[in-house]
């Protein structure tokens, strides 16, 4: 990692390490993640939307710790270095990953415990808790209407008849896929194949056993189907 960005790091750990005292917002992680709930629109974003942005930047939270943790190791590892004890011997006084990693949890990426102020990441936690609460218990808005045949979604509109003039066009790709490129079979102008050309599968006699929990078992695998 370059200086710049160890720096960087740093500055993160810092703010995410910030105690919480009689204003929220004077975090800059908590008014960064406020400022994401803006719409376009100067609007707010709903629960549905924005509880994906709390689980973005606690994730991401969680990736800096474990880096910090690796960064501080590896100083540590060339400090003792430098202080003429050899790699082997650097590598076993240094602290591990783990009760580094363990030390920043439990600094600022837990709730607040044993009197301390609560962090960023117990506000961002509680938010993101209520956010969900919201979301799931929260009837879906409408989105899908119809106008005779036609058939209306959000900026689009389209008949029944585009909607299966679609769906053969994918059939006409997937058999292009299956047959031309895959199996390297010749179809007429018109995408059909000369079913003589391939092995027959006889869609009406396989069966299936859903009770078979052996990994990599397939249905393929059950004597009745060979």
């Amino acid at each position: 990692m370059g200086r710049i960005q160890r720096k960087i790091l740093r500055l993160w750990i810092a703010l995410f390490n910030q105690p919480l005292q009689d204003d929220e917002y004077k975090s800059v992680v908590i008014s960064g993640v406020a400022v994401l709930g803006m719409r376009e629109d100067d609007g707010w974003l709903d629960a549905e939307d924005y509880t994906p942005k709390y689980s973005a930047v606690i994730k991401l939270a969680r990736l800096m710790v474990v880096q910090e943790a690796y960064e501080r190791r590896r100083e540590a590892i060339e400090q003792y270095e430098n202080r003429g004890l050899s790699r082997k011997r650097a590598k076993e006084k240094a602290s591990s990953h783990y009760v580094l990693t363990r030390g920043l949890v439990r600094a600022f990426m837990t709730m607040a415990h044993d009197g301390k102020d609560p962090t960023p990441m117990q506000w961002l936690y509680r938010s993101r808790s209520y956010g969900f609460k919201i979301r799931y218990t929260t009837t879906a808005e409408g989105k899908i209407q119809w106008i005779g045949d036609d058939i209306l979604y959000p900026h689009m509109r389209f008949s029944m008849t585009k909607f299966r003039s679609m769906v053969h066009g994918l059939v006409g790709e997937a058999r292009e896929e299956l047959f031309g490129k895959l199996m390297m079979v010749k179809m007429s102008a018109d995408q059909e194949v000369d079913m003589k050309q391939v092995p027959p599968i006889h869609w009406d006699k396989m069966v299936d056993q859903p009770s078979e929990t052996k990994v990599g078992w397939s249905f393929l695998d059950d004597q009745r189907n060979q």
